[in-house]
């Protein structure tokens, strides 16, 4: 089944594409998590191919240029210059998926790369427009995520449009794996998913770490985004429907049950690498059992995190909340480097300006603090977390919900609960998948990669997360016993 939707901007066409534009090379509509070359000479023979896929929004478009090319693990981005018969141009994205690019992964991976395909062309499709209309009236100026003007998906024959997109345990009747390897990729072939997303107008910028100013703006956008779908049971319904059916990239229904299964193996072999730079921490009987504690107590925390749609406190969760997964406006010109600077640049768009959120392949319905506890984990150095620095932003993000949910009550004690839990929840994730085999060199070869989590890429701030990850574990296994 293809599944195709062109969606329509209250702006003609014709006036939309062929409108002068600014080319800023900031408005990559995915986070950069590969190479990006200003001039891919790998991308020449790809125009052809993307012009009448352009065409299907922009029937006017008479040629197309690529300025910019990002390679993910799970997508393709090419930013690109759509030229019209009257001479004008503007700038748009296309984000890529073909599943034949894919056919060296197992059928596991590929089929989460396809999911993440299809979660976020239904989210800009069938879900976007309902949350647009929650929040028009408080925040009318607010897009939340870029105009998208073609979503579509074509999974026939690899997934079933009501299949799950939890992680398979085995192959099944219902749903069996494709047979394919590299030599024959011929059933993956004109399988896959394309979005064609406007560029962002005027200033954006996105960077990692952030100082505690740029993460509050993004914890407010966060915020907003989930007072969009708050307790809403008739959203959420239909997000728990089309989207993620357990909203998050890192949660534990979404992962190899394997990196559970070895948490305990990969903790030995971490602390064994990096016990050197901290020796107390790791003599600590607490932190040497960490990774039996956490596994012994991973389902219940996952359940606990995961609301149905009519439960209390449910929201809409964007999934990977990363910094890099956040336009913040202004140029980032003067901004700080993360490491407890503050901003000094006071451009009004900054002040004034809406961030805007993108990359939306793991949406679905879960408990907000999920996005919140990855956001303070990947994007902030330690130093703007003690004393006392991490609650005061996860006070900024509840006094941003308060503020467009004036009649609504997140008790301060239950949203602090659920961020210990959450922050728990993606420790267990980062050392089951992304600290397997890690080493000093590993983290001196990321150290730069904004993309990267900064828990994997800095020693400071792993080393404060296990900290963290030890101090909120305790504290729950205390809660769990007086209980």
């Amino acid at each position: 089944i293809l599944v195709s939707i062109i969606i329509h901007s209250t702006t003609p066409t014709s006036a939309l594409l062929f409108s002068q534009r600014k080319l800023r090379m900031r408005t990559a509509m995915m986070s950069n998590t590969g190479s990006s070359d200003k001039t891919p000479d790998s991308c020449i023979g790809v125009e052809s191919s993307l012009l009448p896929i352009l065409q299907r929004s922009f029937p006017d478009a008479s040629s197309v240029s690529i300025e910019d090319n990002i390679v993910q693990a799970n997508a393709e981005g090419f930013g690109v210059v759509v030229n019209g018969e009257r001479g004008n141009s503007t700038q748009l994205f296309v984000k890529q998926v073909k599943a034949e690019k894919y056919s060296h992964k197992p059928w596991g991976d590929l089929r989460r790369t396809l999911l993440y395909s299809r979660t976020e062309a239904r989210f800009y499709s069938d879900v976007l427009p309902l949350l647009k209309k929650n929040i028009t009236e408080i925040l009318p100026d607010w897009n939340i995520a870029p105009t998208c003007h073609l979503a579509e998906t074509y999974l026939h024959g690899l997934i079933d449009e009501a299949e799950s997109t939890s992680a398979k345990l085995s192959a099944s009747e219902e749903y069996p794996d494709p047979s394919y390897d590299e030599s024959d990729s011929s059933i993956l072939h004109n399988k896959g998913g394309v979005l064609i997303l406007e560029s962002l107008k005027g200033d954006f910028y996105q960077t990692s770490p952030l100082t505690q100013s740029q993460a509050s703006q993004c914890l407010t956008a966060i915020a907003r985004f989930h007072a969009t779908a708050f307790e809403d049971k008739e959203i959420l319904s239909v997000v728990s429907d089309k989207l993620c059916e357990y909203g998050g990239s890192y949660h534990l229904k979404n992962r190899n049950p394997k990196e559970l299964e070895n948490l305990e193996k990969t903790w030995d072999n971490f602390s064994n690498e990096l016990k050197v730079a901290k020796p107390e921490l790791f003599e600590k009987d607490s932190v040497r059992n960490l990774a039996k504690r956490i596994k012994a107590l991973a389902e219940d925390i996952s359940m606990e995190l995961s609301p149905a749609f009519d439960d209390k406190y449910a929201t809409i969760v964007h999934g990977d909340y990363k910094a890099m997964n956040v336009f913040l406006p202004g140029d980032g010109d003067g901004d700080g480097d993360g490491n407890g600077e503050e901003i000094t640049k006071t451009d009004e768009n900054e002040i004034n300006g809406h961030a805007i959120i993108i990359d939306y392949a793991s949406t679905g319905v879960g408990m907000g603090m999920s996005d919140v506890a990855m956001h303070v984990t990947h994007a902030l150095h330690p130093v703007d977390l003690i004393n006392g620095g991490e609650e005061a932003l996860v006070d900024i993000y509840l006094f941003s919900l308060q503020e467009v949910m004036p009649n609504f009550t997140y008790p301060k004690e239950i949203a602090m609960r659920h961020y210990r839990l959450a922050t728990i929840d993606y420790f267990r994730f980062v050392l089951g998948r992304l600290w397997r085999g890690v080493t000093l060199e590993a983290f001196e070869k990321r150290k730069s990669s904004k993309n990267a989590v900064f828990v994997n890429r800095n020693i400071e701030a792993a080393l404060y997360f296990i900290e963290r990850a030890d101090k909120f574990l305790t504290e729950i296994e205390e809660e769990n016993i007086s209980t």
